[in-house]
């Protein structure tokens, strides 16, 4: 599995370049195709292995990057690909690349079907039966892509197939752009809500079943300020691991934490007494659809929470300049990497301009 290394604001040894053409060979991504005019499909129930013709103008090289990597690690990205000559490129997009299996409900609601792309955590994942009859009551699309299991590439192929998949709904039924919704089963869980941080703009939350990350930790920094505060005003992620499934409730636990310190507003929880690690039945999955379509609601409380937030980023910006000021230019390069990959997007564009200034001392100490 590829994944994005940290890269050192430095130019790299040969190790470190090694590492950074990991990174750049996922993010060679980039493929903008007109979305055709939206048809209403005559289909309906489960559709198997349905070809996904046409790709998202979503996977974006460039931006596909800013969205996914911490400010720190776009810049080592830029940096090591321009050093090479090259720059992101287009990922050709051949028709029977990605295919998705989907349950479409009979009553298609007047504002347009919901929408819940769903990750399973390997292919052949069937849809529970007893889940039929609440996606029908809520006239709720579900769309499962092929190939995105926990063995698939996260940023090459998994995050790809989530976009194409939604892409693929969007042109092919008439939706309501107020439920759209992301989710998944253990590993697909983890990868919605990474999705779900990354495009606020697209998916109004995540829907995870056992399993959940810790924002700023397991390279899942906080996105870019403005898509951040989409996500925290307005998105609802919901962590359900069963009271059986002890680690995952752990970490729903720690994940749930660190939305409380990052002052989201629209996290839900809850654990169905007799479930170990699985996805829960019809009953606890209405539940935990009542709890992602309830919308977010922001309180005084959370609104000091964000102020308190960014005098802390700002302070330990301000600790980082001190350092710097001190010629504590290695300590200080340490904690603007550790400080970038807990607040990723909360620290731009202060981060950029330490990690310059860090860098000309560097050239300026290897000139001497």
């Amino acid at each position: 599995m590829v994944v994005a290394c940290r890269m050192p604001i430095v130019p790299c040894r040969a190790s470190s370049r090694a590492r950074a053409a990991v990174v750049a060979a996922a993010l060679l991504l980039a493929c903008v195709v007109p979305t055709p005019a939206v048809a209403q499909a005559p289909a309906t129930g489960l559709l198997e292995d349905q070809p996904v013709e046409r790709p998202s103008n979503r996977v974006d090289g460039a931006e596909f990057a800013r969205r996914l990597l911490s400010p720190l690690s776009g810049r080592d990205v830029a940096r090591f690909l321009a050093a090479e000559g090259r720059k992101l490129a287009a990922e050709p997009f051949a028709p029977g690349d990605y295919s998705a299996d989907l349950y479409v409900p009979k009553r298609h609601p007047e504002a347009g079907y919901g929408l819940l792309v769903f990750v399973p955590p390997m292919d052949g994942f069937a849809i529970p039966s007893d889940w039929k009859r609440v996606l029908e009551q809520r006239g709720l699309l579900l769309v499962m892509p092929r190939g995105a299991g926990n063995e698939a590439d996260v940023f090459g192929r998994r995050i790809p197939a989530v976009l194409h998949a939604e892409a693929y709904a969007a042109s092919t039924y008439r939706l309501d752009p107020a439920r759209r919704y992301v989710g998944g089963f253990s590993g697909g869980a983890r990868l919605a809500q990474r999705v779900a941080l990354a495009w606020p703009d697209v998916f109004q939350g995540s829907l995870q079943f056992a399993g959940s990350v810790v924002v700023g930790e397991n390279l899942m920094p906080p996105p870019a300020r403005e898509l951040f505060e989409q996500a925290r005003q307005h998105g609802r992620f919901v962590l359900v691991s069963g009271g059986q499934d002890l680690p995952n409730r752990r970490n729903d636990a720690l994940a749930r934490e660190r939305f409380q310190v990052l002052c989201f507003a629209g996290v839900h929880s809850f654990g169905p007494a007799r479930l170990d690690h699985w996805v829960p039945d019809a009953r606890g999955f209405a539940k935990a659809l009542d709890r992602l379509e309830s919308p977010a609601t922001l309180s005084p409380e959370h609104e000091a929470c964000r102020r308190q937030l960014d005098a802390v980023v700002a302070g330990a910006l301000d600790a980082v300049q001190a350092q710097l000021d001190a010629g504590e230019v290695i300590a200080a390069r340490d904690a603007l990497v550790a400080l970038d990959d807990r607040y990723g997007g909360l620290a731009a564009p202060r981060s950029l301009d330490l990690a310059r200034a860090i860098g000309q001392l560097d050239l300026v100490h290897h000139r001497r």
